[in-house]
């Protein structure tokens, strides 16, 4: 049994003593406390207690694995894990437990082919959908990738549709006006800059109400930030409205335009995760605004848009708006995990690729 420095783990005696009457569940329960706490040399005590009289326990052994991978046995522990998958094909607790240990093992074509496996059984496995963004979209989260953006470009008017809790809102720190967008009063976990305020209205109902001179007065927004409805009418809408007061050395960022799974990509929700067919809105500034500079960034969980070279004197996709919602509503997604559309320019999570992402 490996073991740490500087470690205890009480005897066989002392474990029988204290948990003769437990069931496995308890045992799980118990093992999957000491893993928590970085005790794996105590979890694998308590198999070595046990495992041999409850051989057919599968968690128990799962757990155990886990403890031996920890513990730095990681061949022993995978074999293990892989041989139980294969004994039990329909068994999500032993795929996902051999994604993570794959994935951390370098295999991470193997990691993602038994995610897309537990993600298809059920895609809200706890931690599936991100362990696999983590693989697909490595690098820096999108709210980390959005304050890069704010310190590369200074904006002095920042404009966000979808403010939840006020997160990203409150990166706006040195904007002399910042407006948030958003129906639903969430209380918000941060505190936001003296200069921001937030509208408690639909966006439809928000740009029908207000021009922008009542908000910036006679500065056009700077940058834009898209985490509004995760419907492609929606979106497309709003970046219709927001383009329009906009100047042309704007900047636009749009959320969740790259799914990872084509269930979280539909229009009817059916996963916590879900980004929607906001994706749609991309393909169709791609398709019908060839005008636009886009650049998307690889950055998880679901990629960040950003969208250049603006024209807020153009009228297109108003007046083609109903042929564009007509020709992408019923589109289903239509890429496999890790495959990108061209069209929307994908760049690395790294400081060079949002360099040219903002370029």
């Amino acid at each position: 049994m490996p073991s740490r420095p500087n470690s205890f783990v009480p005897s066989e005696s002392e474990m029988e003593r204290a948990f003769a009457g437990a069931s496995a569940a308890d045992l799980v329960f118990l093992m999957r406390q000491c893993l928590e706490r970085g005790a794996y040399d105590h979890a694998l005590g308590l198999w070595e207690t046990f495992g041999r009289r409850l051989p057919d326990e599968p968690a128990l052994a799962l757990c155990a694995a886990i403890a031996r991978f920890v513990g730095g046995e990681r061949e022993p522990a995978l074999l293990a894990v892989s041989e139980l998958s294969q004994q039990r094909p329909g068994d999500l607790n032993a795929i996902c437990v051999l994604a993570e240990m794959r994935a951390r093992s370098g295999d991470k074509a193997g990691a993602c082919t038994a995610l897309d496996t537990v993600i298809e059984a059920y895609p809200d496995y706890p931690g599936a959908q991100a362990a696999l963004a983590s693989i697909l979209l490595p690098g820096p989260a999108y709210r980390d990738v959005l304050k890069a953006v704010h310190r590369s470009l200074v904006p002095r008017t920042y404009l966000e549709i979808g403010v939840e809790k006020g997160a990203t809102l409150a990166l706006a720190e040195r904007a002399e006006h910042a407006i948030g967008v958003d129906p639903a009063d969430f209380p918000l976990e941060v505190s936001l800059p003296p200069t921001a305020r937030i509208v408690r209205q639909t966006s439809d109902a928000f740009f029908a109400a207000h021009e922008r001179s009542d908000l910036f007065g006679e500065k056009p927004v700077e940058l834009a930030f898209i985490d509004g409805m995760h419907l492609f009418e929606f979106a497309l809408r709003d970046f219709a409205h927001v383009e329009r007061w906009c100047a042309p050395g704007g900047t636009i960022l749009l959320h969740d335009c790259l799914p990872l799974a084509r269930v979280t990509a539909e229009r009817e929700r059916r996963t916590r995760f879900w980004v929607g067919d906001t994706w749609k809105a991309a393909w169709a500034l791609a398709r019908h605004r060839p005008d636009l500079r886009i650049r998307t960034v690889l950055t998880p969980p679901s990629g960040l848009v950003v969208v250049r070279r603006l024209d807020p004197s153009s009228t297109l996709l108003k007046d083609r708006f109903t042929a564009i919602e007509r020709e992408f509503l019923a589109l289903d997604y239509p890429l496999a995990p890790g495959q990108w559309p061209r069209e929307l320019g994908v760049v690395p999570n790294t400081p060079e690729g949002l360099k040219e992402a903002l370029g």
